[in-house]
């Protein structure tokens, strides 16, 4: 029971944080959490832990958890290593990937693009950090896989913070391209195709944007949890 009130928190917050819903600096009160989700504090205090090793909150000793707040000149270095190592990463893909690999990107692909049509935007963010992962896994590297999954949760960040330009999300038919580059081993095509697709969503995002003064936990937790 324990376990499933947590899986129940974690999702909630982080998809009120991948939703804008909650802005970055806004403290996460942990007998507010608790409140709302009618819990005590030990599976809060879990599900934040979790968050923080994601990046996606900051727990900071003696005065409380914060909703991560990147700066521009940290969004771009992430960027800036993501290019860098999904770069090597799928140049040793495209030498590994057998079908099986490539039947799992495909389903990725078919996944997101289904996430598109039924306007679950939550969903294509998830969806298109599992096809950048899975690209990682393939290469064999545990090093590749295990840093991006932390540069993908700092894009969540990222993305939740600063916000598109217009309403754009990770193109499934740009992973379409990059999957055809990896099937036919192309490695100096697949390596352009992902630093493209990288640097169109980097520049895509409004660095300028202000910040929107936040409601309470309380009813974001109940928008959140809320069926559309």
């Amino acid at each position: 029971m324990i376990q499933s009130n947590e899986t129940d928190i974690y999702k909630t917050i982080k998809q009120a944080i991948l939703q804008q819903k909650l802005r970055p600096n806004m403290q996460l009160v942990e007998d507010v959490i608790a409140e709302s989700f009618g819990v005590s504090r030990t599976p809060v205090r879990n599900v934040l832990r979790r968050l923080a090793y994601e990046k996606l909150v900051t727990i900071i000793p003696h005065k409380g958890t914060f909703v991560s707040c990147p700066a521009v000149t940290d969004a771009k270095e992430v960027f800036e290593m993501r290019r860098v190592l999904e770069a090597a990463a799928i140049r040793q893909a495209c030498k590994l990937a057998d079908v099986e690999h490539l039947d799992r990107l495909c389903a990725l692909i078919e996944e997101e693009h289904e996430a598109h049509v039924q306007g679950d935007m939550f969903g294509v963010l998830q969806i298109s950090g599992d096809f950048h992962l899975k690209i990682a896994e393939i290469a064999g590297n545990s090093y590749y896989l295990r840093y991006l999954e932390e540069l993908i949760s700092l894009t969540y960040v990222i993305i939740a913070f600063y916000g598109y330009k217009q309403l754009m999300y990770c193109s499934s038919d740009e992973h379409t391209q990059i999957l055809e580059a990896i099937r036919i081993r192309d490695e100096a095509v697949a390596e352009q195709l992902i630093v493209q697709h990288l640097t169109l969503i980097e520049q895509s995002l409004d660095f300028d944007e202000a910040e929107n003064m936040p409601t309470s936990l309380v009813d974001i937790f109940k928008e959140v949890r809320s069926p559309s």
